[in-house]
Protein backbone atom coordinates (compact mmCIF):
# COMPACT_ATOMS: atom_id res chain seq x y z
CA UNK A 1 0.00 0.00 0.00
CA UNK A 2 0.98 3.82 -0.81
CA UNK A 3 2.11 5.70 2.31
CA UNK A 4 3.30 8.65 0.85
CA UNK A 5 1.98 11.58 2.27
CA UNK A 6 -0.65 14.14 0.70
CA UNK A 7 1.38 17.58 -1.06
CA UNK A 8 0.99 20.45 1.82
CA UNK A 9 0.81 17.99 4.37
CA UNK A 10 3.44 19.05 7.27
CA UNK A 11 5.76 16.51 8.96
CA UNK A 12 4.95 15.68 12.12
CA UNK A 13 6.65 18.31 15.22
CA UNK A 14 5.96 21.85 16.08
CA UNK A 15 5.34 24.74 13.58
CA UNK A 16 8.67 26.08 14.64
CA UNK A 17 10.48 22.81 13.95
CA UNK A 18 8.42 23.11 10.58
CA UNK A 19 9.81 26.58 9.81
CA UNK A 20 12.99 25.58 10.75
CA UNK A 21 13.07 23.04 8.55
CA UNK A 22 12.45 25.54 5.47
CA UNK A 23 14.31 27.82 6.57
CA UNK A 24 17.00 25.03 6.00
CA UNK A 25 16.39 24.50 2.51
CA UNK A 26 16.59 28.19 1.54
CA UNK A 27 19.63 28.36 2.71
CA UNK A 28 20.80 25.40 0.83
CA UNK A 29 20.14 27.65 -2.05
CA UNK A 30 22.15 30.04 -0.73
CA UNK A 31 25.13 27.47 -0.60
CA UNK A 32 24.44 26.18 -4.13
CA UNK A 33 24.50 30.06 -5.27
CA UNK A 34 27.31 30.94 -3.41
CA UNK A 35 29.39 28.11 -4.85
CA UNK A 36 28.59 28.86 -8.50
CA UNK A 37 29.88 32.26 -8.83
CA UNK A 38 32.40 32.54 -6.49
CA UNK A 39 35.05 30.10 -7.52
CA UNK A 40 35.41 32.14 -11.00
CA UNK A 41 37.15 34.94 -9.38
CA UNK A 42 39.12 32.46 -7.36
CA UNK A 43 40.56 31.05 -10.24
CA UNK A 44 43.48 33.17 -11.12
CA UNK A 45 45.02 32.85 -7.44
CA UNK A 46 44.26 29.12 -7.49
CA UNK A 47 46.07 29.19 -10.81
CA UNK A 48 49.43 31.19 -9.03
CA UNK A 49 49.22 29.07 -5.88
CA UNK A 50 48.62 25.63 -6.43
CA UNK A 51 48.28 25.03 -10.44
CA UNK A 52 52.34 26.35 -10.98
CA UNK A 53 50.33 28.98 -13.44
CA UNK A 54 49.36 26.14 -15.53
CA UNK A 55 45.24 27.06 -16.81
CA UNK A 56 44.51 24.05 -18.12
CA UNK A 57 45.72 21.69 -15.02
CA UNK A 58 43.91 24.24 -12.81
CA UNK A 59 40.85 24.13 -14.76
CA UNK A 60 40.15 20.98 -13.11
CA UNK A 61 38.75 22.74 -9.45
CA UNK A 62 35.52 24.02 -12.11
CA UNK A 63 35.46 20.91 -14.28
CA UNK A 64 35.24 18.65 -11.33
CA UNK A 65 32.33 20.12 -10.08
CA UNK A 66 30.00 19.86 -13.14
CA UNK A 67 31.31 16.10 -14.06
CA UNK A 68 30.55 14.98 -10.29
CA UNK A 69 27.19 17.08 -9.44
CA UNK A 70 25.88 15.84 -12.90
CA UNK A 71 26.79 12.31 -12.34
CA UNK A 72 25.44 11.86 -8.84
CA UNK A 73 22.21 13.62 -9.30
CA UNK A 74 19.78 10.96 -10.66
CA UNK A 75 21.55 9.14 -7.16
CA UNK A 76 21.14 11.96 -4.83
CA UNK A 77 17.33 11.81 -5.98
CA UNK A 78 16.88 8.14 -5.55
CA UNK A 79 18.19 7.91 -1.94
CA UNK A 80 16.15 11.36 -1.09
CA UNK A 81 13.08 9.22 -2.31
CA UNK A 82 14.01 6.13 -0.35
CA UNK A 83 15.58 7.10 2.50
CA UNK A 84 13.98 10.49 3.45
CA UNK A 85 14.47 13.87 2.10
CA UNK A 86 15.79 15.24 5.79
CA UNK A 87 18.21 12.91 5.96
CA UNK A 88 19.90 13.49 2.69
CA UNK A 89 19.71 16.96 3.12
CA UNK A 90 21.18 17.18 6.88
CA UNK A 91 23.92 14.37 5.58
CA UNK A 92 25.03 16.40 2.47
CA UNK A 93 25.53 19.44 4.21
CA UNK A 94 28.12 17.47 6.81
CA UNK A 95 29.56 16.08 3.57
CA UNK A 96 29.70 19.75 2.25
CA UNK A 97 31.11 20.81 5.65
CA UNK A 98 34.10 17.77 5.00
CA UNK A 99 34.77 18.86 1.38
CA UNK A 100 34.98 22.78 2.22
CA UNK A 101 37.29 21.77 4.79
CA UNK A 102 39.73 19.85 2.13
CA UNK A 103 39.59 22.46 0.07
CA UNK A 104 40.39 24.96 2.27
CA UNK A 105 43.58 23.14 3.72
CA UNK A 106 44.44 21.94 0.69
CA UNK A 107 48.28 21.55 0.00
CA UNK A 108 48.41 20.45 -3.31
CA UNK A 109 45.83 21.15 -6.85
CA UNK A 110 44.95 17.28 -6.54
CA UNK A 111 43.92 17.34 -3.14
CA UNK A 112 41.84 20.55 -3.62
CA UNK A 113 40.08 18.87 -6.86
CA UNK A 114 39.40 16.10 -4.84
CA UNK A 115 37.96 18.46 -2.06
CA UNK A 116 35.77 20.32 -5.09
CA UNK A 117 34.49 16.77 -5.95
CA UNK A 118 33.45 16.19 -2.58
CA UNK A 119 31.39 19.54 -2.24
CA UNK A 120 29.87 19.12 -6.36
CA UNK A 121 28.37 15.94 -4.40
CA UNK A 122 27.30 17.68 -1.29
CA UNK A 123 25.57 20.03 -3.45
CA UNK A 124 23.99 17.88 -5.67
CA UNK A 125 22.40 16.17 -2.44
CA UNK A 126 21.48 20.04 -1.25
CA UNK A 127 19.71 20.81 -4.16
CA UNK A 128 17.46 17.85 -4.56
CA UNK A 129 16.55 17.34 -1.04
CA UNK A 130 15.87 20.67 -0.11
CA UNK A 131 13.32 21.20 -3.43
CA UNK A 132 12.17 17.80 -2.62
CA UNK A 133 11.62 19.17 1.09
CA UNK A 134 9.86 22.32 -0.12
CA UNK A 135 7.65 20.71 -2.56
CA UNK A 136 6.33 18.51 -0.13
CA UNK A 137 5.90 20.78 3.20
CA UNK A 138 4.47 23.51 0.67
CA UNK A 139 0.23 24.11 0.13
CA UNK A 140 -1.30 23.29 -2.76
CA UNK A 141 -1.34 26.80 -5.08
CA UNK A 142 1.79 27.74 -2.97
CA UNK A 143 4.74 25.91 -4.89
CA UNK A 144 5.94 28.39 -7.48
CA UNK A 145 5.93 31.65 -4.76
CA UNK A 146 8.16 28.73 -2.12
CA UNK A 147 10.59 27.97 -5.01
CA UNK A 148 10.81 31.54 -5.81
CA UNK A 149 11.43 32.51 -2.09
CA UNK A 150 14.34 29.79 -2.98
CA UNK A 151 15.44 31.30 -5.95
CA UNK A 152 16.08 34.32 -3.87
CA UNK A 153 18.58 32.75 -1.52
CA UNK A 154 20.38 31.45 -4.53
CA UNK A 155 20.21 34.83 -5.92
CA UNK A 156 21.53 36.57 -2.86
CA UNK A 157 24.43 34.43 -2.68
CA UNK A 158 24.98 35.12 -6.31
CA UNK A 159 25.78 38.68 -5.40
CA UNK A 160 27.67 38.13 -2.56
CA UNK A 161 29.72 35.43 -3.78
CA UNK A 162 32.17 37.39 -6.28
CA UNK A 163 32.21 40.26 -3.90
CA UNK A 164 33.25 38.08 -0.83
CA UNK A 165 35.79 36.39 -3.32
CA UNK A 166 37.33 39.49 -4.63
CA UNK A 167 37.95 40.58 -0.44
CA UNK A 168 39.23 37.50 0.30
CA UNK A 169 41.59 37.68 -2.70
CA UNK A 170 42.81 40.80 -2.18
CA UNK A 171 43.29 41.31 1.39
CA UNK A 172 43.82 37.50 2.86
CA UNK A 173 43.36 34.46 1.01
CA UNK A 174 41.62 32.10 -1.35
CA UNK A 175 41.37 29.46 1.04
CA UNK A 176 38.82 31.45 3.83
CA UNK A 177 36.19 31.61 1.00
CA UNK A 178 36.02 27.71 1.04
CA UNK A 179 35.97 28.09 4.94
CA UNK A 180 33.29 30.06 4.89
CA UNK A 181 30.90 27.90 3.66
CA UNK A 182 31.49 25.42 6.57
CA UNK A 183 29.66 27.38 9.73
CA UNK A 184 26.36 27.98 6.53
CA UNK A 185 26.17 23.85 6.04
CA UNK A 186 26.71 23.66 10.32
CA UNK A 187 23.71 26.26 10.46
CA UNK A 188 21.62 23.72 8.08
CA UNK A 189 22.63 20.72 10.20
CA UNK A 190 20.97 22.35 13.08
CA UNK A 191 18.12 23.57 11.34
CA UNK A 192 17.33 20.33 10.07
CA UNK A 193 18.30 18.01 12.49
CA UNK A 194 15.32 18.24 14.65
CA UNK A 195 13.39 16.94 11.51
CA UNK A 196 15.74 13.58 10.88
CA UNK A 197 13.36 11.42 12.73
CA UNK A 198 9.71 13.55 11.04
CA UNK A 199 10.52 12.57 7.76
CA UNK A 200 8.32 11.67 5.04
CA UNK A 201 6.92 8.47 5.06
CA UNK A 202 8.86 6.38 2.51
CA UNK A 203 7.10 3.34 0.80
CA UNK A 204 9.16 -0.14 0.89
CA UNK A 205 11.59 -0.45 -2.06
CA UNK A 206 13.34 -3.43 -3.50
CA UNK A 207 16.98 -3.89 -3.78
CA UNK A 208 19.29 -0.76 -4.80
CA UNK A 209 19.91 -1.54 -8.71
CA UNK A 210 23.77 -1.55 -8.01
CA UNK A 211 24.30 -1.88 -12.11
CA UNK A 212 21.83 0.62 -12.98
CA UNK A 213 23.42 3.59 -10.62
CA UNK A 214 26.65 2.28 -11.89
CA UNK A 215 25.87 3.14 -15.46
CA UNK A 216 23.91 6.40 -14.46
CA UNK A 217 26.74 8.06 -12.62
CA UNK A 218 29.39 6.63 -15.25
CA UNK A 219 27.16 7.54 -18.11
CA UNK A 220 25.83 11.05 -17.38
CA UNK A 221 29.73 12.11 -16.30
CA UNK A 222 31.68 11.04 -19.84
CA UNK A 223 28.81 12.80 -21.46
CA UNK A 224 29.22 15.77 -19.44
CA UNK A 225 33.07 15.75 -19.78
CA UNK A 226 33.08 15.14 -23.37
CA UNK A 227 31.11 18.13 -23.35
CA UNK A 228 32.96 20.35 -21.18
CA UNK A 229 36.71 18.93 -23.19
CA UNK A 230 35.68 18.44 -26.36
CA UNK A 231 37.12 22.23 -27.40
CA UNK A 232 40.48 21.07 -26.09
CA UNK A 233 40.06 16.94 -26.85
CA UNK A 234 38.40 18.41 -30.34
CA UNK A 235 34.83 17.52 -31.29
CA UNK A 236 35.98 14.39 -33.32
CA UNK A 237 38.96 13.30 -31.67
CA UNK A 238 39.17 10.08 -30.38
CA UNK A 239 38.78 10.80 -26.56
CA UNK A 240 35.33 12.60 -27.39
CA UNK A 241 34.03 10.25 -29.51
CA UNK A 242 35.09 6.96 -27.13
CA UNK A 243 33.16 9.56 -24.37
CA UNK A 244 30.28 10.59 -26.13
CA UNK A 245 29.42 6.63 -26.99
CA UNK A 246 30.72 5.18 -23.48
CA UNK A 247 27.92 7.85 -21.59
CA UNK A 248 25.67 6.94 -24.20
CA UNK A 249 25.59 3.15 -24.24
CA UNK A 250 25.61 3.52 -20.24
CA UNK A 251 22.09 5.65 -20.54
CA UNK A 252 20.93 2.71 -22.82
CA UNK A 253 21.69 0.09 -20.33
CA UNK A 254 19.79 3.00 -17.72
CA UNK A 255 16.73 2.32 -19.51
CA UNK A 256 17.02 -1.41 -19.98
CA UNK A 257 17.42 -1.94 -16.24
CA UNK A 258 14.87 0.74 -15.27
CA UNK A 259 12.23 -1.40 -17.54
CA UNK A 260 12.64 -4.57 -15.65
CA UNK A 261 14.03 -3.80 -12.08
CA UNK A 262 11.93 -3.47 -9.34
CA UNK A 263 13.41 -0.18 -7.39
CA UNK A 264 14.91 1.56 -10.69
CA UNK A 265 17.03 4.24 -10.92
CA UNK A 266 15.14 5.81 -13.42
CA UNK A 267 11.40 5.59 -12.82
CA UNK A 268 10.11 5.15 -16.66
CA UNK A 269 6.20 6.00 -16.16
CA UNK A 270 7.48 9.43 -15.34
CA UNK A 271 7.88 10.43 -18.62
CA UNK A 272 4.13 9.44 -19.78
CA UNK A 273 3.79 13.18 -17.77
CA UNK A 274 3.28 15.49 -20.51
CA UNK A 275 3.88 18.64 -18.26
CA UNK A 276 7.26 16.91 -16.54
CA UNK A 277 8.59 16.24 -20.39
CA UNK A 278 7.89 19.59 -21.53
CA UNK A 279 9.61 20.91 -18.28
CA UNK A 280 12.60 18.56 -18.81
CA UNK A 281 13.10 19.97 -22.32
CA UNK A 282 12.78 23.24 -21.20
CA UNK A 283 15.43 23.17 -18.09
CA UNK A 284 17.89 21.67 -20.85
CA UNK A 285 17.49 24.57 -23.52
CA UNK A 286 16.96 27.44 -21.27
CA UNK A 287 20.24 25.79 -19.19
CA UNK A 288 21.91 26.36 -22.75
CA UNK A 289 21.06 30.19 -22.68
CA UNK A 290 21.83 30.65 -18.67
CA UNK A 291 24.94 28.48 -18.40
CA UNK A 292 26.51 29.79 -22.13
CA UNK A 293 25.78 33.87 -21.48
CA UNK A 294 28.24 33.77 -18.19
CA UNK A 295 30.80 32.57 -20.30
CA UNK A 296 29.89 34.60 -23.31
CA UNK A 297 29.69 38.00 -21.46
CA UNK A 298 32.62 37.31 -19.16
CA UNK A 299 35.06 36.60 -22.20
CA UNK A 300 33.50 40.01 -23.85
CA UNK A 301 34.33 42.34 -21.29
CA UNK A 302 37.84 40.61 -20.57
CA UNK A 303 38.65 40.28 -23.76
CA UNK A 304 37.41 42.65 -25.57
CA UNK A 305 36.87 45.46 -23.57
CA UNK A 306 40.12 44.78 -21.04
CA UNK A 307 38.19 44.51 -18.00
CA UNK A 308 39.85 43.10 -15.07
CA UNK A 309 38.03 39.60 -13.29
CA UNK A 310 37.04 41.81 -10.75
CA UNK A 311 35.38 44.36 -12.78
CA UNK A 312 33.69 41.86 -14.58
CA UNK A 313 32.52 39.99 -11.79
CA UNK A 314 30.73 42.82 -10.29
CA UNK A 315 29.05 44.03 -13.70
CA UNK A 316 27.92 40.49 -13.57
CA UNK A 317 25.98 40.45 -10.00
CA UNK A 318 23.62 42.12 -11.56
CA UNK A 319 21.95 39.44 -12.89
CA UNK A 320 21.67 37.73 -9.54
CA UNK A 321 20.65 40.93 -7.96
CA UNK A 322 18.01 41.63 -10.75
CA UNK A 323 17.01 37.69 -9.79
CA UNK A 324 16.57 38.57 -5.91
CA UNK A 325 14.30 41.28 -6.94
CA UNK A 326 11.59 39.19 -9.45
CA UNK A 327 11.94 35.68 -8.51
CA UNK A 328 9.65 35.62 -5.35
CA UNK A 329 6.91 37.84 -7.42
CA UNK A 330 7.12 35.77 -10.59
CA UNK A 331 6.39 32.54 -8.45
CA UNK A 332 3.44 34.28 -6.74
CA UNK A 333 2.01 35.25 -10.25
CA UNK A 334 2.46 31.60 -11.33
CA UNK A 335 0.62 30.26 -8.65
CA UNK A 336 -2.08 32.91 -9.08
CA UNK A 337 -2.30 32.86 -12.80
CA UNK A 338 -0.18 29.50 -14.22
CA UNK A 339 2.92 29.23 -15.46
CA UNK A 340 2.56 29.62 -19.22
CA UNK A 341 1.87 33.73 -18.55
CA UNK A 342 5.26 34.12 -16.48
CA UNK A 343 7.53 31.96 -18.42
CA UNK A 344 6.79 33.10 -21.61
CA UNK A 345 7.06 37.11 -20.40
CA UNK A 346 10.64 35.98 -18.88
CA UNK A 347 11.62 34.23 -21.98
CA UNK A 348 10.81 36.43 -24.13
CA UNK A 349 12.45 39.60 -22.15
CA UNK A 350 15.69 37.38 -21.74
CA UNK A 351 15.95 37.18 -25.96
CA UNK A 352 14.99 40.87 -26.44
CA UNK A 353 17.41 42.09 -24.50
CA UNK A 354 20.36 40.22 -25.38
CA UNK A 355 19.45 41.04 -29.01
CA UNK A 356 19.55 44.34 -27.94
CA UNK A 357 23.10 44.01 -26.72
CA UNK A 358 24.40 42.05 -29.39
CA UNK A 359 22.87 44.82 -31.85
CA UNK A 360 24.62 47.68 -30.13
CA UNK A 361 27.55 46.17 -28.51
CA UNK A 362 31.28 47.34 -29.91
CA UNK A 363 34.88 47.07 -29.35
CA UNK A 364 34.27 50.44 -26.95
CA UNK A 365 33.46 49.81 -23.29
CA UNK A 366 30.00 50.71 -22.53
CA UNK A 367 28.17 49.48 -19.46
CA UNK A 368 24.67 51.17 -20.92
CA UNK A 369 25.07 48.68 -24.00
CA UNK A 370 25.50 45.44 -21.45
CA UNK A 371 23.39 46.33 -19.30
CA UNK A 372 20.17 45.05 -21.11
CA UNK A 373 21.50 41.41 -21.49
CA UNK A 374 22.98 41.46 -17.96
CA UNK A 375 18.86 42.70 -16.26
CA UNK A 376 17.49 40.55 -19.05
CA UNK A 377 19.35 37.51 -18.10
CA UNK A 378 18.18 37.83 -14.20
CA UNK A 379 14.62 38.36 -15.12
CA UNK A 380 15.09 35.07 -17.23
CA UNK A 381 16.90 33.07 -14.21
CA UNK A 382 13.98 34.29 -11.54
CA UNK A 383 10.87 33.47 -14.52
CA UNK A 384 11.99 30.47 -15.69
CA UNK A 385 14.55 28.31 -13.72
CA UNK A 386 12.38 28.59 -10.44
CA UNK A 387 8.95 27.88 -11.93
CA UNK A 388 10.52 25.32 -14.57
CA UNK A 389 10.96 22.79 -11.21
CA UNK A 390 7.54 24.16 -9.66
CA UNK A 391 5.31 23.08 -12.70
CA UNK A 392 7.32 19.77 -13.53
CA UNK A 393 7.33 18.76 -9.43
CA UNK A 394 3.98 19.88 -8.78
CA UNK A 395 1.48 16.98 -9.34
CA UNK A 396 4.24 14.31 -8.78
CA UNK A 397 3.22 11.40 -6.08
CA UNK A 398 5.78 12.41 -2.89
CA UNK A 399 7.05 9.14 -3.05
CA UNK A 400 8.99 10.65 -6.23
CA UNK A 401 9.68 13.87 -6.01
CA UNK A 402 13.31 13.56 -5.51
CA UNK A 403 13.84 11.53 -8.22
CA UNK A 404 11.97 13.95 -10.58
CA UNK A 405 13.64 16.77 -9.50
CA UNK A 406 16.70 14.82 -9.98
CA UNK A 407 16.30 14.12 -13.56
CA UNK A 408 15.01 17.85 -13.94
CA UNK A 409 18.54 19.29 -12.30
CA UNK A 410 20.24 16.93 -14.62
CA UNK A 411 18.82 18.14 -17.67
CA UNK A 412 19.81 21.49 -16.32
CA UNK A 413 23.69 20.72 -15.97
CA UNK A 414 23.61 18.73 -18.75
CA UNK A 415 22.29 21.76 -20.85
CA UNK A 416 24.69 24.22 -18.99
CA UNK A 417 27.55 22.37 -20.16
CA UNK A 418 26.35 21.90 -23.61
CA UNK A 419 25.64 25.77 -23.77
CA UNK A 420 29.25 26.63 -22.49
CA UNK A 421 30.86 24.03 -24.99
CA UNK A 422 28.93 25.97 -27.42
CA UNK A 423 30.10 29.47 -26.48
CA UNK A 424 33.55 28.44 -26.14
CA UNK A 425 33.88 26.60 -29.48
CA UNK A 426 32.58 30.06 -30.96
CA UNK A 427 35.16 31.69 -29.62
CA UNK A 428 38.04 29.70 -30.39
CA UNK A 429 36.83 29.03 -33.99
CA UNK A 430 37.39 32.59 -34.48
CA UNK A 431 40.16 35.36 -32.67
CA UNK A 432 39.70 35.91 -28.62
CA UNK A 433 39.41 39.84 -28.73
CA UNK A 434 38.15 40.47 -32.08
CA UNK A 435 34.65 42.13 -31.68
CA UNK A 436 33.21 39.61 -34.45
CA UNK A 437 33.97 36.59 -32.73
CA UNK A 438 32.41 37.32 -29.29
CA UNK A 439 29.63 38.97 -30.65
CA UNK A 440 28.46 35.80 -32.36
CA UNK A 441 28.95 33.99 -29.20
CA UNK A 442 25.72 36.53 -27.51
CA UNK A 443 23.90 35.95 -30.52
CA UNK A 444 24.19 32.28 -29.88
CA UNK A 445 22.50 32.86 -27.10
CA UNK A 446 19.66 35.04 -28.33
CA UNK A 447 18.97 31.74 -30.50
CA UNK A 448 18.11 29.85 -27.83
CA UNK A 449 16.13 32.33 -25.94
CA UNK A 450 14.01 32.12 -28.91
CA UNK A 451 13.77 28.19 -28.97
CA UNK A 452 13.08 28.55 -25.13
CA UNK A 453 10.03 31.13 -25.36
CA UNK A 454 8.47 28.81 -28.40
CA UNK A 455 8.88 25.96 -25.90
CA UNK A 456 7.47 27.87 -23.21
CA UNK A 457 3.85 29.08 -25.27
CA UNK A 458 3.23 25.19 -25.51
CA UNK A 459 2.72 25.64 -21.78
CA UNK A 460 -1.04 24.86 -21.13
CA UNK A 461 -2.92 28.10 -19.54
CA UNK A 462 -4.25 26.04 -17.01
CA UNK A 463 -0.55 24.00 -15.88
CA UNK A 464 -2.59 21.40 -14.30
CA UNK A 465 -4.11 20.05 -17.34
CA UNK A 466 -0.84 19.57 -19.18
Amino acid sequence: AEMGIIRGARTTGSASRHRQLLNGTYICGFVAGFDSTSTFILFPAIRDSLGGGDTASTTWILTIVGIVSAAVLLQAGHLTDRFGHNKIMITSAGMSVFGSVLSALSPNLIVLVIGRGLQAAALAGLGVSSIAIIVRETEEGALATALGRWAVWTAIAGVSGPIFSSVFVEYASWRFLFLTVVPISVLIILLGFPSWSKDHAIIERGKIDIVGTVAAMGGIALVVLALLEGNSWGWMGARSILSFLGGFLLIAVIVLRSKVHESPVVPLHLFSEKRFVLMTIIGFTSSLMFFGMWLALLSYAIDVWGFSLIKTGLLLTIMPGTMTLIAFPAGRFADSHGFRGVMVTGSLLFTIGFALTASTIGSAPSLIVMIPAVVAAGIGMATVLGNTTAAGTQNLHSDLVGTGTAILQTSYRIGGSLGSAVVAAILESGTIGMTTTHEWSIWAIVITGVITTLLCLLIRKDVRDV
